[in-house]
């Protein structure tokens, strides 16, 4: 389920006019003030698919230069954004920008049975060890959205809402939303009735009604609350149904 997408040394892209910067996003400021700590080779990580009751874990990893961090294309702070703010077109838009712009871009998956196994925050930092494991040069440091302590053996910071601060975490947030999509899409040809090219996963009201009315599919999370005790319609229909 691994996706090495690009890893190569990059010339910064000239600053292309035209386009209009957005007021409020994401920014390098925080890989900026990195760079001031003599940290080099800085890596922004993000993941999609944390509270879906179905399909894979999915991580984005994305590092850019520091020329890139010091001189952005406009394209790519114009168009890079936290996955879930942008519509599935501008999310692709943005990935070409990010494709031009990054030295890694990277979306590595775990399977549900993963998730099942090890628990949501035990299958993450599995996947975060495994793909920093895969790059041909280690990172310096990794900036990851959200609040985790992990260990992978380097400089790791977890930042709440990363993905809204961080280019290079709004980047990864996208490659892996891109990706896991894709898979869902596929899952959703071959367990229909579920809903899973539109819900992606997550525990919308019609995809938790399919589940009671047919059974979880073999693409389901057994471990997570409402598919370990299908008789109880109560636990069924509570809860979030944010993605």
């Amino acid at each position: 389920m691994r996706r090495f997408l690009r890893t190569r040394k990059t010339k910064t892209p000239e600053r292309r006019g035209g386009g209009r910067r957005r007021l409020h996003g994401p920014t390098f400021d925080i890989e900026r003030e990195l760079l001031d700590q003599g940290y080099r080779r800085i890596v922004g990580v993000d993941e999609v698919g944390r509270g879906a009751l179905a399909g894979p874990l999915y991580l984005g990893m994305v590092m850019f230069s520091p020329d890139t961090i010091a001189r952005p294309p406009e394209d790519l702070l114009s168009s890079v954004d936290d996955s879930k703010k942008l519509g599935h077109r501008a999310r692709l838009a943005a990935l070409e920008h990010i494709r031009g712009s990054a030295s890694c871009l990277y979306a590595s998956g775990v399977s549900h049975r993963t998730v099942d196994r090890l628990n949501i925050n035990g299958a993450t930092e599995f996947l975060l060890c495994r793909m920093l494991g895969h790059l041909p040069e280690p990172p310096d440091v990794v900036i990851m959205d959200g609040r985790f302590a992990f260990s992978p053996g380097l400089r790791f910071i977890s930042i709440k809402k990363g993905d809204s601060i961080s280019i290079s975490i709004a980047s990864a947030s996208i490659a892996a939303k891109i990706y896991r999509d894709r898979i869902l899409d596929k899952f959703d040809l071959i367990y229909p009735g579920y809903g899973l090219k539109k819900n992606k996963g997550y525990g919308t009201l019609e995809h938790r009604e399919s589940i009671v009315r047919m059974g979880p599919s073999p693409v389901h999370r057994r471990s997570y609350a409402p598919l370990r005790d299908l008789t109880n319609r109560e636990d069924l229909f509570a809860g979030n149904e944010d993605r």
